[in-house]
């Protein structure tokens, strides 16, 4: 009986063993799916951040300083929707906020039963002893895109994280040695993990790479999308590890554009989805439709500078249909407050990817714009949200428009 007992035991824990490796080793396609473009920044201290056009945020702390210089806590700031997580213990979380939540929520993948299409998965499966730096492997699927997030010295534990034909689409390497990374690409044995793009921090070493496939970047952003990352040889890219500054010239239009946005913002966030709905009976378009023309026009000039300039960011057409009678709503159950937050994604998009308006004067012409100058679209913008936010408020007055 008890040898009985103690082949179920046996059974039973090998059966948890291999959920949690089919967890770790299977793709997240089902929590990242949209094909928005993310933004991979390098920070100071080997600190790695990946960003979403929904507003989610995470932190990777490789921490390789020393062995307690890098340990952090899962930490989890729900408002702003952004966690940061270090090498000390084990990772399979998603990270997600759902339309009309609040808070932004971190859970275990494997209790996660419902997610949106902007959730964010992470998984580790490392962790750190006490006297031991931690052998592990950051991977994040994202809107598509599955990255890889590791330190130099910790290569050879990236190949046992990939099954099959699957290979990550960017790793990024905390290293200070480039050949050393390089040398690793050129065995044969790690061909099939190879990912589209490498990137390095510039603080890394020259570059032995062939002149078409390596590339700088003087700040510490780049824009990668499941659209953008075509079939190539791989590509390297040293960036550093700091923030692109807006010229002058360009600081004053641009804020106000957002500061138009954000006017806007607090007029919408009060109204309920049935106000949003509100159809005027003299055949004037909702108060949601505003909303998604706004938010919609700027997302798609914007998005149509920054893919001639650079192919990882898609033309993002979120237009409605200009006419009353065709206009279908994109999303008729949010409240105003998700309108709000769409409205600021919006002009997070613009603001994150500017640092591709590098060399383009307010008095010139953007590659992809229709407008004459870029101040042009901007005065427009700023204008724009003022005139579809004065029209809702008048929508406010009518006698059949929804008290709650």
């Amino acid at each position: 009986m008890k040898s009985l007992e103690i082949v179920n035991s046996y059974r039973s824990s090998l059966a948890k063993v291999c959920l949690c490796l089919a967890a770790l080793c299977s793709s997240a396609s089902a929590f990242a799916k949209s094909g928005d473009p993310l933004a991979i920044r390098l920070w100071p201290d080997d600190v790695v951040s990946v960003e979403s056009f929904w507003g989610l945020e995470v932190y990777i702390d490789l921490g390789r300083a020393s062995v307690s210089d890098g340990a952090r806590a899962n930490d989890l700031d729900a408002t702003s929707g952004r966690v940061t997580v270090g090498t000390d213990q084990a990772i399979n979380h998603v990270l997600d906020r759902l339309p009309n939540q609040t808070l932004a929520t971190w859970t275990p993948a494997e209790q996660t039963r419902v997610a949106s299409p902007h959730a964010i998965r992470v998984r580790c499966p490392g962790g750190r002893s006490e006297d031991q730096a931690a052998s592990s492997v950051f991977l994040i699927d994202a809107d598509g895109v599955t990255i890889v997030v590791v330190a130099g010295d910790q290569l050879r534990s990236v190949q046992g994280q990939f099954v099959g034909d699957v290979r990550p689409d960017v790793m990024v390497i905390a290293t200070d040695d480039a050949a050393k990374v390089q040398a690793w690409a050129r065995k044969e044995s790690n061909a099939a993990i190879l990912p589209r793009r490498i990137v390095l921090s510039s603080a890394s070493g020259s570059s032995d790479v062939d002149g078409s496939n390596a590339h700088r970047i003087d700040h510490n952003t780049m824009a990668v999308s499941a659209s953008g990352l075509k079939v190539q040889p791989m590509q390297w890219f040293w960036m550093t590890d700091q923030p692109w500054q807006m010229k002058a010239s360009l600081v004053k239009p641009f804020d106000a554009m957002e500061a138009a946005c954000q006017k806007s913002q607090q007029v919408f966030a009060k109204l309920s989805a049935k106000q949003l709905n509100f159809r005027p009976s003299n055949g004037t378009h909702t108060p949601r439709w505003n909303a998604e023309h706004m938010m919609g026009r700027q997302l798609l000039f914007f998005s149509q500078i920054y893919h001639a300039i650079d192919d990882q960011i898609p033309v993002m057409d979120q237009n409605p249909k200009q006419m009353p009678p065709d206009y279908t709503p994109a999303h008729p159950e949010w409240d105003g407050v998700e309108e709000a937050r769409q409205m600021q994604r919006v002009s997070d998009f613009c603001r994150r990817f500017a640092y591709l308006l590098q060399g383009i004067e307010p008095e010139d012409k953007a590659p992809g714009s229709r407008w004459p100058t870029l101040r042009a679209l901007m005065k427009q913008m700023q204008r724009h949200y003022g005139e579809h936010t004065t029209n809702t408020i008048a929508k406010f007055e009518l006698v059949d428009f929804p008290d709650e």
